[in-house]
């Protein structure tokens, strides 16, 4: 099964929201956030004017500063990568998945890559995007709406091929 996907700032926008609010990391920002607002609300009576603004400014900072940071991120990654403002080549093969660019690389190396079956740390279907990590943080993006009727069948494909609790597709 071959497709060429081409990924947008929106879809390397969703990869990472994903990514850090599925970390531990990323789940206590939002906890400590809203922890925040509620101790804010507890104890206003007791609290100036002023506290009760720091308390809202610190709430705020704790759940908008990843997704504004994630957002910038993300077009920067866009921006500066020649290989991601093209369309990336995807082919699912007996072998694994083979990925390829038609960009040339400065430093000579190669434009297609191979990830074998095998070597698949996990495969997360999302709402909007297949991701398929090679490790605990690196994943090619796919976005699902530019596989279109062929969705399906490559997820039956790779079920074929991956150890089952390496997969996560929605039901």
């Amino acid at each position: 099964m071959k497709f060429d996907i081409k990924i947008t700032d929106k879809d390397m926008y969703r990869f990472n929201l994903y990514h850090t609010y599925h970390t531990f990391n990323g789940i206590i920002s939002v906890v400590v956030g809203i922890f925040v607002f509620v101790v804010c609300y507890v104890v206003r009576e007791k609290l100036q004017p002023t506290d009760v603004v720091m308390y809202i400014v610190l709430g705020l900072a704790l759940l908008l500063y990843s997704p504004i940071t994630l957002f910038i991120r993300s077009k920067a990654q866009i921006a500066s990568s020649a290989v991601l403002q093209h369309s990336l080549g995807y082919e699912f093969n007996d072998e694994g998945v083979l990925v390829s660019t038609d960009v040339s690389l400065e430093n000579g190396g190669e434009n297609s890559a191979l990830l074998p079956w095998k070597d698949i740390y996990k495969i997360v279907e999302t709402k909007k995007q297949l991701l398929i990590y090679s490790s605990r943080v690196n994943a090619y993006i796919i976005p699902v709406e530019q596989l279109g009727e062929k969705r399906d069948a490559l997820k039956t494909y790779i079920k074929e091929r991956t150890e089952e609790f390496r997969v996560s597709f929605k039901k």
